[in-house]
């Protein structure tokens, strides 16, 4: 087979593995619906609003605390095995749910609700590392914008179901035993049919046509295709950054040395072909004890726990607010506005993840803007949407607190990814984001207390219609809005540390010190 055979099968089953991550996705996004479902079960079953809260939140509990597992099984056991995991246990959770909301199943204790949207988050977390490990894997030049495009279908998820809930099962008297059903199957089939897809299939040969003297490609280590995995190292070896050597050790390594690629005779580059934002390939507890990793995670863990709070308590936020403005207020109209809210948010995180990583490639590619500064950026949009939030006193100004949210949310989960991949490798990218996802649910779980109590104690009959303008939870977005601010302040000094790395990796190359630059990807022309 030639070079332009290999090219093109490549380029398949790079397409269909990419159909296999948003599929994935999709199904991945039904942790983001308990909005649509959750006042009709915390009514049936007669939960308070910090019960209702604590089932909530169980699925984040399960969707970011086993980060760090599944994206270590992503790294070494392949996408397929985790999206058929993902698929029995969506099933058999969203099942659960029906049948206890039915009557059907007893339902001992209300912890057992926090049991089941525990395994729901368990099943989502497992399809979202089987698709974002594949896409970063799959890609380099356009990483940001393929992680961008698959994560997106993970925030378009709630939209497309929340209308389906509308236009199926909210009627009259809105049918959640079967929206509940509706979920489990799609779960399995979604991700069934993802497993199919789903292969890592690299990077494919070089693109550099020439690498500068001094320099050789690094190249990741082959695994077992049986899973997914990347196998065939001679036609699809996948290329990290290009690895700095010393300028002593290009001859020892010379013309055809195993895993070089240096070329004889200079290689002229321009100082605009350097990207001194270096990639280092860091895992385990090196990641952990870097400071730059740590400031990333403290960055997502209040900024990104703002998102999870939001999605969580809409539903017990649009309540209040319809209940105490209409005089004849109407179940099923109630659940339309909640299922366009979750609509909105889901909508406004589906484009903030998807234009994020296309715009952040083209600041990078055209401007040569630092990613750590359009991170400062993205954290600014969080607080501008809380503050939007805790102003809004109707419906159509909370309406547009929801779009501001799910934006800026989408823009969070949808570039801290791509800045892993960027700034520590994609070798130990799967273990990495779960480890940098795994405390963000307890800053959900903290601001969801927090509206939990707040909501009981100035509603102990627990009657919305006594929350006129949401006054009975608008002190909890009080607490958000100083979240944000502290996020903010969190991307700037990660932006100021890698500012002065960039200038400290010009300054040793510019001076020859080649042996001193760990990694240097080079951004050339194809």
């Amino acid at each position: 087979m030639d070079e332009g055979e290999q090219r093109s099968q490549r380029h398949v089953r790079r397409t269909v593995s990419m159909l296999g991550a948003c599929l994935a996705t999709t199904a991945a996004g039904t942790v983001y619906l308990f909005s649509t479902y959750g006042p009709a079960l915390s009514h049936r079953l007669n939960l308070s609003s910090s019960q209702s809260n604590v089932v909530a939140i169980s699925a984040n509990y399960g969707l970011l605390l086993s980060g760090p597992f599944f994206g270590w099984a992503a790294d070494t056991m392949g996408p397929r095995v985790l999206s058929l995991i993902a698929g029995i246990g969506s099933f058999t959770a969203f099942t659960a749910l029906a049948y206890t909301y039915s009557g059907a199943w007893q339902m001992p204790s209300w912890l057992l609700l926090a049991l089941y949207m525990v395994l729901v988050g368990l099943s989502a977390q497992s399809a979202n590392m089987a698709a974002v490990t594949t896409t970063t894997k799959n890609f380099k030049q356009n990483r940001g914008s393929a992680v961008s495009l698959c994560i997106a279908f993970f925030g378009l998820s709630p939209f497309v179901l929340s209308h389906v809930n509308t236009v199926f099962f909210a009627g009259d008297e809105p049918d959640t035993f079967g929206y509940l059903k509706f979920l489990s199957f799609l779960g399995l089939v979604t991700s069934v049919a993802a497993a199919g897809c789903l292969t890592v299939v690299g990077f494919g040969p070089s693109r550099y046509q020439s690498v500068p003297p001094g320099f050789v490609v690094d190249r990741a280590p082959s695994s077992s295709s049986s899973s997914g995995l990347l196998s065939d190292r001679d036609d699809e070896s996948v290329y990290g950054a290009v690895k700095a050597v010393a300028p002593s050790r290009v001859q020892e390594l010379g013309e055809g040395s195993a895993g070089s690629s240096t070329t004889a005779g200079p290689v002229d580059v321009a100082p605009s072909g350097v990207d001194y934002d270096t990639a280092r390939d860091l895992g385990g507890w090196a990641y952990v004890n870097d400071v730059e990793a740590r400031l990333l995670m403290l960055v997502l863990f209040l900024c990104a726990g703002i998102g999870i709070f939001y999605n969580n308590n809409i539903g017990t936020m649009v309540n209040a607010m319809y209940y105490s403005s209409t005089p004849r207020p109407e179940a099923r109209t109630a659940q339309r506005l909640i299922n366009h809210h979750v609509a909105v948010v889901s909508l406004g995180s589906f484009v903030g993840r998807l234009t994020i990583g296309i715009v952040a490639d083209m600041c990078k590619r055209i401007w040569r803007l630092p990613r750590s500064g359009i991170l400062v950026v993205i954290t600014a949009c969080v607080l501008v949407s809380q503050l939007v939030v805790i102003s809004a006193t109707t419906l159509p100004s909370l309406l547009v607190g929801s779009a501001c949210t799910g934006l800026s949310y989408g823009f969070t989960f949808g570039f801290v990814p791509t800045l892993v991949s960027v700034w520590f490798g994609t070798r130990h990218f799967g273990a990495n984001w779960g480890i940098t996802t795994v405390f963000t649910g307890f800053s959900g779980q903290m601001l969801g207390a927090v509206f939990g109590r707040v909501y009981d104690a100035n509603l102990p009959d627990r009657d919305p219609a006594q929350c006129p303008q949401g006054a009975c939870y608008r002190a909890a977005f009080g607490l958000a809005v100083t979240v944000a601010i502290a996020g903010v302040i969190a991307a700037a000094v990660l932006a100021k540390r890698r500012a002065r790395r960039r200038r400290d990796n010009r300054r040793r190359w510019e001076a020859e010190e080649i042996e001193h630059v760990e990694y240097v990807p080079f951004v050339l022309a194809e």
